[in-house]
Formats: structure tokens, sequence, C-alpha cells
């Protein structure tokens, strides 16, 4: 930094300083100032939690709140390195929270700093203790779909916590499309998330998302072949169900390959020989099957 750069940053600290001990007159220039200071990698945490007593001291907490709600938009925190952003995240939620009570606004922006930085170690805590403390199930599981890409803790206690959760939710209660798909992650260390996951989606009319998750997991994981089996089984019957029996002569025709003598596999076979457009896969495979183990 030159001389005149870091004599400006000398005289900005000092009326910084000034306001907050002092008298808080221009609680966006103080906030701003703060701004310049993270952007060269000074935090500055004592002089943040200054600004918000100051606020309070001087009768400047809507005024701070103003400010905050215009720093805080994606135009204007795209100026910072996701680190910086989630910090300048943390400091709002902080005010929102401790000066203002308002609890809403606090949640929304430890959400978005959870988004900005996945698995940030605070935020999560924040919101992990609210929605235990509330048994605010659905939010619960939702925030650990949201972190299970990069878990801030062990994550099969995430997933088994999740896994609890979801057999206890409240009837009537839906998890977001996009939290059952995050919480696949968990499966390596919970397979029984997949149950579950099935479980809830039969509960809220959602067979075809119980089968999507299904094929996501055995798609994406090295899972046992007990396990795949199980999985393939499963999907029969939700094909079944969902009356959309087609989608499951991949999983018959694995099935029959590594046991011939699979009777779920074999009757699902049977059920698709008539099939206009799975048809003559059908036939090959219960064929094949039936010289394997003819009397499976």
């Amino acid at each position: 930094m030159s001389g005149t750069a870091e004599k400006a940053r000398t005289q900005r600290l000092e009326r910084l300083r000034s306001m907050v001990h002092n008298r808080l007159e221009q609680p966006a220039a103080a906030l701003e100032a703060l701004l310049s200071e993270l952007k060269i990698g000074e935090q500055q945490p004592t002089l943040w939690e200054e600004l918000h007593g100051a606020s309070l001291r001087d009768q400047k907490e809507q005024d701070l709140a103003t400010a905050y709600r215009k720093i805080t938009t994606a135009q204007r925190l795209r100026d910072y390195p996701a680190s910086a952003q989630a910090q300048i995240l943390m400091h709002a939620a902080d005010f929102f929270q401790g000066v203002l009570g308002d609890s809403a606004a606090s949640e929304e922006l430890l959400q978005r700093v959870l988004v900005t930085v996945p698995g940030h170690d605070e935020a999560f805590a924040r919101l992990e203790r609210k929605f235990s403390a509330a048994a605010n199930k659905r939010d619960l599981i939702e925030l650990y779909a949201r972190v299970a890409e990069k878990p801030p803790k062990a994550a099969d206690e995430l997933a088994r916590t999740a896994l609890n959760a979801m057999m206890h939710l409240p009837g009537g209660t839906v998890l977001a499309d996009d939290a059952c798909k995050r919480l696949v992650a968990y499966v390596p260390v919970c397979v029984s998330i997949l149950g579950g996951l099935e479980t809830h989606c039969r509960k809220t009319a959602r067979l075809d998302l119980a089968g999507a998750l299904i094929e996501q997991a055995i798609d994406t994981f090295n899972l046992a072949k007990v396990e795949v089996t199980d999985l393939r089984r499963r999907l029969i019957d939700l094909y079944e169900d969902a009356n959309t029996r087609g989608k499951s002569i991949a999983h018959v025709e694995w099935l029959l390959e590594h046991d011939p003598a699979d009777t779920k596999a074999r009757a699902a076979g049977e059920k698709l020989l008539t099939h206009r457009e799975v048809g003559a896969r059908a036939t090959a495979a219960v064929r094949q099957a039936k010289k394997k183990a003819p009397f499976g």
C-alpha cells in the first residue's frame, strides 16, 4: 500500500472510531469504512461490534439496517470474494438478530451464507440450534440437505438425525424436491436414508421423485451388490405403483443377469413382455433367465 493510501486509510479509521465511540452520525459511511477494511483483508471484528452498539446507543438502528440491506444485495456482494461475502452476511445477521431482534431477517442472511460458503461452521451451527430448539423438523432436514456436499459435522451423524426427523414429520409436511435430491449425498454413510426418502415421497404423492432419487444413488455411488439389488427391486415396485412399469426394464435385466432365479425380476419381466417400448428387451431377459435357471 502506498504512503498516500496508507494515510487515507489511517484517516478513515480515525473517523470510524470517532463515530462509534462518540456519536454515530452516518451509519452508512461507517459501514462503508468497514467494507474498505475488509477489501484489504482487515476484518476489524471489534469495530463491527462497536458499530452495532453505537447504532443502539444513538438510536440509529433503522439507518444502519437500511445500510445493511443495501450492501448485502447480490450486486454489491459480487465485488468481494466468497469468504468476505460470508463475513459481511454474518455481520448483518448479527445486527438484525442482536440489535433489531429480527429473527426472520437474520435467518435469511445465515441461509445466504451457506449458499455462498457451503458448510460454513458458524452459520450452520446457529441455524441448527434455532431449528432444533423450535422442533422445526422440516427446516432442520432442509438445512442438513443444504450442507450435504460439504457437511460441517460428521456426515453419518447428520444423516441419522435427518432420517429420524424425516420419520417424524407432521402430516402434510413436504420437503422440497431439491432438498430430497441433496440428501442423497448421505447415502455412502447412511444408505437407509433412501428408505426414509422413499417413504416421504410416497406419503406426499411423488413416486416419480422417489424413483429418481434411488436411480441417482445407484448411478452415483459404488454401493455393495446387496444394496444395489435391494434398491433395484424397490424401483420395480415404485414403477409398478406409479404406472410407469416400462422404466423398470434396466433393473429387471440387471437382476436377472445376476440371479436368473430372482422371482421379483422374473414376475416384472413377464409383465413387460407385451409392453410396446421394452417388450423385446423383456422377452430376451426372461428367455435368457429361464435358460440359466429353468426351475427358478
